[in-house]
């Protein structure tokens, strides 16, 4: 029998209404009480718990990723699952859904499986593998959805390319909807995006750099909640990033459209003024806009009009940035930055911290419907993220937008099926 006692931690579970110090004992990988202060003592004696001293942190679920690329299969040898989930971990991240189109395209069972495997082998947290929508995410003919969904995904997206056929997203929405799975759309105009590669305005006349408009996103997000109502299908709406697309995705939902959508830290602690020295770290896929932007997606995060804060998270070799910015590739590493940004909205007085909580924890869980996570229960899975919101960091991946940086936010240990995946003091259970 393993056991942890979680002790002197401020616990904050919104699913439960919980924002309290309590004590917290984990029996072989579930959490098998939650109560105040030291009245646990006794009893994580008995069975032998190992100590876990919480003093000063906060305690909550582990963080849900809705948005992640991992470097396997057949992608960049700078990253594998058993690196990626290790900075996952390090972010305090125990349940990542794995996007299907970095390296090789996961759209039939086969390559599911193999992931699944080789997930089961390595991973220090929970992945969920996201599959194709459709063949080699061409957007051409539907995949293998059904062989896929019995393999094991838990959703289906063509991440980064837009479905444009409608009769085709129409389908996926109807077929999915058979299995119970939700399609994550990436809702960008093709057509309007062109060779654009930065916010089209004022930084792209001045760059000389092809602009891509809002309206590339705004007329997807339009277009794929009507179809959502006419099939009553899952959506998902990724990476929103403009005004538009929100008022849009807010009065769907006040309307009684099922839909959910997130965004990523960049969109709302970066702008498209950052791009002004062509630093193609800066280079992502939606790109970076302007404060309008910016303001209607931390306005959208507060009233719950996205229900995610997801990482993106794209691993990408220093020589793929290090390039003229129309050559460099898009995207940006998210596990080790994501909580500190979130934490930087709670400090400006944007998010309260059980609103920054929910989107990081529970609101990606119930979007991915993954039932148990995201939440802390008693006999429930021990996924646990203890932080100090205090804490420095300086993120040391060259390839972020953030590097060198002090950001305020430190994860300080990270347990997953009771589990430690990460300690700040260099100790995991292997």
């Amino acid at each position: 029998m393993s056991a942890h006692y979680i002790r002197g931690g401020l616990v904050i579970d919104p699913k439960h209404g919980l924002d309290e110090p309590s004590d917290l004992l984990v029996i072989d990988g579930r959490i098998a009480a939650l109560a105040k202060p030291k009245s646990l003592e006794k009893r994580a004696k008995e069975v032998g718990a190992g100590l876990i001293d919480a003093k000063g942190l906060i305690v909550c679920p582990g963080f849900v990723d809705l948005n992640a690329r991992l470097g396997e299969p057949g992608a960049d040898p700078s990253e594998c699952i058993a690196s990626g989930s290790a900075a996952a971990a390090a972010g305090g991240f125990t349940s990542i859904a794995c996007m299907p189109s970095f390296g090789t395209i996961n759209d039939n069972a086969f390559i599911t499986d193999y992931f699944l495997r080789n997930a089961r082998e390595t991973a220090l947290v929970r992945l969920f593998p996201v599959g194709a929508v459709t063949q080699g995410s061409r957007g051409e003919a539907l995949a293998e959805i059904g062989s896929m969904h019995s393999a094991g995904v838990v959703a289906l997206a063509d991440d980064g390319r837009p479905i444009m056929d409608s009769y085709l997203m129409r389908k996926a929405l109807e077929y999915a909807k058979a299995f119970g799975l939700p399609i994550f759309s990436f809702p960008q105009d093709r057509y309007l995006v062109g060779k654009g590669m930065i916010d089209e305005g004022v930084q792209s006349c001045k760059l000389g750099l092809r602009g891509i408009p809002a309206a590339a996103e705004e007329i997807m997000v339009a277009r794929d909640i009507v179809l959502v109502r006419h099939t009553d299908g899952r959506l998902h709406l990724s990476s929103i990033s403009v005004k538009g697309a929100l008022n849009a995705i807010r009065e769907a939902k006040a309307s009684g459209v099922k839909i959910t959508a997130e965004t990523n830290p960049q969109y709302f602690t970066l702008t498209s003024n950052d791009v002004t020295t062509y630093d193609a770290r800066f280079k992502c896929f939606p790109p970076l806009r302007g404060k309008e932007h910016v303001d209607a997606v931390i306005d959208a995060l507060a009233d719950g009009t996205l229900d995610a804060i997801a990482t993106a998270h794209t691993p990408l070799s220093p020589s793929s940035k290090d390039m003229v910015f129309e050559h460099a590739e898009p995207g940006m590493p998210g596990f080790e930055t994501a909580l500190p940004l979130a934490l930087s909205l709670v400090s400006r007085g944007k998010l309260t911290i059980e609103r920054m909580v929910h989107l990081l924890t529970y609101g990606p869980a119930k979007a991915l419907g993954l039932r148990g996570l995201g939440e802390i229960h008693q006999g429930g899975p021990a996924d646990i993220v203890a932080f100090d919101p205090d804490g420095e960091i300086v993120p040391v991946t060259k390839t972020s937008p953030y590097f060198g940086r002090k950001l305020k936010g430190r994860v300080m240990f990270t347990m997953v099926g009771g589990r430690i995946a990460f300690d700040a003091q260099g100790k995991e259970d292997r």
